[in-house]
C-alpha cells in the first residue's frame, strides 16, 4: 500500500517550472571563474534579453545557455510528453535569441554565448573572454566586430565560446551550407536525446544556422559517437 504522505512525482513540466530564470548554476559557476581572476562585471542590466553577465565599458554581453533550453546540436534531449508544446518553447526561444543578439549588436555590443556544457572547461572559456576583454593573456582568439551583413548575426561578434573548429569535423550533420558550425535546433522529429551514444536518438531534426540564418532538416546518424 502506497503511503498518503508519499510525495507525488512531478511531471516534466513541473520540474521545467521549477528551474530559475536567473543564477542558475552554470551562471553562479562562470561568475565565480571570473571573479577570481579579476574580472569585475554587471549584473541583470536592462538590455534586451538580459545579459547574464555584462562588462559596460568593453561592450561585452555573456549569456550562458543551457542544452535543453537553448536548441544545443549535440545535448539537446526531446521530452517524451507534450511534444508540440515543447517544439513550440524550444523554437520560440531560439528565435528570441537570434532577435537579442541583433539589437544588442546593432547598438554596438558584442555578444558572447557559452553553452552549459562548455563550462566543463571553465578556464578555457575565461581564457576566451579574457581575450575579449583586451586582457593580458594573448593566446586567446580575439574576435572582430566588424558585421559583414547588417543585422545578421555573424560568428566574430556573436558566437559560442570555446573556438574550436580546427578540431571538429566538417562533416558533422548539424554543420550549414554555409560552412557555418554555429547552428540551433529548432525541432526534433519524436522524443529521443542529440547527445552523443545516446540509446534513443530522434530521426531528424530541423537546425537554423546563426550566421546565414538559413534553416534546413537534417538526418541524426544513429551511430553519432561526438569527439
Amino acid at each position: 500500500m502506497v503511503s498518503k504522505n508519499m510525495a507525488r512525482k512531478l511531471t516534466r513540466s513541473e520540474n521545467m517550472a521549477r528551474i530559475r530564470g536567473r543564477d542558475t548554476k552554470p551562471e553562479l559557476l562562470l561568475r565565480r571563474a571570473l571573479w577570481a581572476v579579476g574580472c569585475r562585471y554587471r549584473l541583470h542590466y536592462d538590455l534586451p534579453g538580459r545579459p547574464d553577465l555584462l562588462f559596460i565599458r568593453e561592450r561585452l554581453a555573456i549569456f550562458v545557455d543551457g542544452c535543453f533550453w537553448h536548441g544545443c546540436p549535440i545535448h539537446y534531449s526531446a521530452p517524451r510528453t507534450r511534444e508540440d508544446f515543447w517544439k513550440s518553447k524550444l523554437r520560440t526561444n531560439v528565435l528570441r535569441d537570434m532577435r537579442v543578439d541583433d539589437a544588442l549588436i546593432s547598438d554596438d555590443w558584442r555578444v558572447f554565448r557559452v553553452w552549459q556544457h562548455e563550462l566543463g572547461d571553465i578556464e578555457a572559456v575565461v581564457q576566451n573572454i579574457l581575450g575579449l576583454l583586451g586582457g593580458a593573456h594573448k593566446t586567446v582568439q580575439t574576435y572582430k566586430t566588424d558585421m559583414s551583413v547588417p543585422m545578421n548575426v555573424s560568428e566574430p561578434s556573436a558566437r559560442y565560446g570555446l573556438g574550436q573548429e580546427d578540431d571538429i569535423d566538417e562533416k558533422l550533420w548539424w554543420v550549414c551550407g554555409c560552412g557555418s558550425r554555429d547552428s540551433r535546433v529548432l525541432a526534433v522529429s519524436g522524443p529521443g536525446s542529440l547527445r552523443p551514444n545516446s540509446k534513443q536518438r530522434p530521426a531528424s531534426a530541423e537546425l537554423i544556422c546563426r550566421k546565414c540564418r538559413s534553416s534546413w532538416s537534417a538526418k541524426v546518424p544513429s551511430d553519432f559517437k561526438g569527439k
